[in-house]
């Protein structure tokens, strides 16, 4: 396998990368480890509905791939790369989409390495731009207010204590609007750089920084990390460590999180031999969450998007048992999720690649001015409607922050 062709290489820090034109992005990590992969123009694009949408992409990828060949790029990555946003749902009207870029751009210690993503590539690096200054948003409610949101939570627990049903993720979203295009590369900046622990992505408008790794494949090895029971980070330290004690010892929030870990851990069982950790707390800069590493050893062959979607959707953002939960929460959100809770990411022509769960993000209106931004939190017997409208009012802070010179929404 050789290098792939190289275009150049620029000496710069990220923000000046992800201010060259809009690109795909997927940036994670702080100071030394800091990286990012980033993407211009396009070579391919492919869509897909329904439920075979993960095999149809993966597909299409392949095809691509079948036309060109493949070489090593900086950080042990295989071009071409693929930079992928999926729907929630399997009747979502929104498209999954999956995009071979021209250019692939590898940041990493300060220097971005620009090459050749696709054969026959005359795509140029476009230049750096000036930011444009942040204006106050105009935020509204979208489809649930604050009391529809109260009401729909209400409504999940009490399906919860009549019937089979043992969790429902409950959402609810806000349409953000401005007067001028948004600076989408200006929020990137921004959210990378509040959210180093987090995955910023941004694929065809769904741009956003989650915490919630779905799956990540390198050879045979692939690893999850299920995210489900959550608290308040103060930024005072002491403070924070009585709420984290209080989260660690939480029988609801435990209860919440099992079903999530169960869930991807059973899922993942059917492709891997897996093992699990012991729930343990991570801290995030605006809340915690009760977290557990899923690890595996895949039994054949299979992508990253193949894996993310044998996982999708766990009991994280869907509930369980999945099939009731999926209906019960489209009947009380009373939106169409799009990419929102999708699986978002990247894979390489070898297969590999990681994906995140689409959390703390929103998708970009096709006019430019405006943003909807989801939010949403795990529904169990004992929940309360308002501290868990506060807990999605928590995990709206790190887009709306990333997006406005206002303190709180």
């Amino acid at each position: 396998m050789s290098a792939a062709p190289l275009v150049c290489t620029v000496a710069e820090p990220l923000e000046d990368s992800l201010r060259r034109g809009v690109p795909l992005v997927w940036a994670t990590g702080a100071d030394a480890e800091r990286r990012a992969l980033l993407g211009w123009g396009e070579a391919a694009r492919f869509t897909a509905h329904g439920a075979q949408r993960f095999t149809d992409l993966d597909a299409g990828f392949t095809t691509f791939l079948a036309r060109t060949s493949r070489a090593v790029v900086s950080g042990g990555v295989t071009a071409p790369v693929a930079f992928v946003t999926t729907s929630f749902a399997d009747d979502s009207a929104t498209a999954s989409v999956l995009i071979v870029p021209a250019l692939l751009g590898v940041w990493q210690d300060g220097v971005l390495t620009v090459v050749a993503n696709a054969p026959d590539t005359s795509a140029a690096l476009p230049p750096v731009s000036a930011p444009a200054e942040f204006e106050e948003l105009d935020l509204r409610p979208g489809t649930l207010t604050r009391e529809g949101f109260r009401c729909a939570v209400a409504a999940a627990v009490q399906r919860l204590a009549v019937g089979d049903l043992e969790k429902v993720v409950l959402a609810r979203d806000l349409e953000a609007t401005a007067s001028r295009p948004l600076d989408v590369s200006a929020l990137l900046t921004r959210l990378q750089r509040a959210n180093p622990q987090s995955y910023t992505f941004h694929v065809d408008g769904m741009v956003g920084s989650s915490p919630e790794m779905l799956a990540a494949v390198d050879g045979r090895h692939v690893r999850s990390q299920a995210l489900a029971g959550s608290a308040p980070v103060s930024g005072d330290l002491t403070l924070d460590d009585v709420t984290a004690t209080r989260l660690a010892s939480s029988g609801k929030d435990h209860a919440e999180h099992a079903y999530a870990a169960a869930s991807v851990a059973e899922k993942l069982a059917t492709v891997a031999a897996v093992r699990r950790s012991d729930p343990h707390v991570i801290r995030l800069p605006r809340i915690m969450h009760l977290a557990t590493d899923i690890t595996g050893e895949l039994r054949e062959p299979a992508s990253a998007l193949a894996v993310a979607g044998v996982l999708h959707p766990s009991a994280a953002v869907c509930g369980t048992p999945t099939a009731l939960a999926a209906s019960v929460l489209a009947e009380l959100e009373g939106f169409d999720r799009g990419r929102y809770a999708g699986p978002v990411g990247w894979l390489d022509a070898s297969g590999a690649g990681e994906f995140a769960i689409a959390l703390r993000c929103g998708q970009v209106e096709q006019h430019g001015t405006g943003i909807r931004l989801y939010a949403g939190g795990g529904i169990v017997a004992g929940s309360d409607p308002s501290e868990e409208l506060a807990e999605t009012a928590r995990k709206f802070l790190p887009m709306y922050e990333a997006l406005s010179p206002v303190d709180r929404p």
